[in-house]
């Protein structure tokens, strides 16, 4: 389905084809004429933008989906997960549904696709909003390391064995609990929110919707040197924001952010790597500003 075709006011949820994989996609017209595609964080799903999308929806219609291997997205049937699958996926969706021009909002993995599609297609993107998402130049001894313990246990990972040994729960309040020390802040309603869109029933309770090889990583990633061309290649106005407590912190953000013009940079207080979820009322008001300053929206 054309997004053109979706009427005011109606959500429309689906799957399209990339790379011979059935994705899962949700499309919200809300007659603004201002399209924001939401890329969602590494094992995470599009649904977890939940505690934004009515303050978004006042000014945007909202595009979103599951990367292959999360949400309600099909798993990967043979291969290893590379950071490329991700943004093939992107480009698939974009090139399927999206208009010229539209506005990028990342969490996390999704804000380091967001950047990097914004320097691939600089012309398109009018805004970028990346809730964490960089890297710091890596160290070639720790990536040495990291490359021979992948190589050295990739067989076993992929010959599915993770998945034999999947974590199961009787319920979703057992698998808000699991959550928990990963979303220290946030109150249980808000937590039993997000173990809803991270979790599908099976047979024995429920399971995550992610796959956990996943978790295995990529061999390598793209090219640090080709990553930060394409940041200096990113035109339209950008926020970058972390948490004041995240636990992915930068080594020299510095560095990291010079390679950006038009940046605005800021710490969200009381905040984890999970901003969107420990402050959304505080994340609102600071994208709003932002949208406002740049007469975005």
């Amino acid at each position: 389905m054309d997004s053109t075709e979706i009427q005011i006011g109606k959500t429309v949820k689906g799957t399209f084809e990339s790379g011979g994989y059935k994705l899962s996609y949700s499309i919200r017209n809300n007659g603004k004429g201002r399209a924001l595609l939401l890329l969602h964080g590494f094992m995470d799903s599009s649904d977890t933008f939940v505690f934004q999308e009515e303050f978004l929806s006042e000014f945007f219609d909202l595009y979103r989906f599951d990367y292959r291997g999360h949400g309600d997205s099909e798993w990967l049937r043979e291969g290893f997960y590379h950071f490329m699958l991700p943004l093939v996926d992107t480009q698939s969706f974009i090139s399927k549904f999206l208009p010229e021009k539209f506005h990028i909002l990342g969490h996390s993995m999704g804000g380091g696709l967001g950047s990097r599609i914004a320097g691939l297609v600089p012309e398109r993107v009018e805004s970028l909003v990346c809730l964490e998402g960089f890297s710091s130049l890596p160290n070639p001894e720790k990536e040495r390391k990291r490359f021979r313990s992948w190589l050295e246990t990739w067989e076993n990972s992929l010959a599915g064995r993770e998945r034999k040994r999947q974590k199961s729960f009787r319920n979703v309040e057992e698998a808000a609990s699991r959550l928990s020390p990963v979303y220290p802040r946030l109150p249980k309603e808000r937590l039993l929110v997000i173990a809803t869109y991270l979790t599908k029933p099976v047979e024995d309770g429920f399971v995550w919707k992610s796959d956990p090889i996943y978790k295995s990583g990529p061999p390598v990633f793209i090219s640090p040197q080709f990553t930060r061309h394409l940041w200096e290649n990113v035109s339209c106005p950008v926020l970058v924001i972390y948490g004041k407590e995240t636990n992915l912190p930068l080594d020299d953000p510095k560095e990291v952010f010079s390679h950006l013009r038009n940046l605005t940079y800021i710490e969200l207080e009381d905040a984890g790597h999970n901003m969107h979820h420990d402050r959304p009322d505080l994340l609102a008001k600071v994208m709003g500003e932002f949208y406002f300053k740049n007469s975005l929206v």
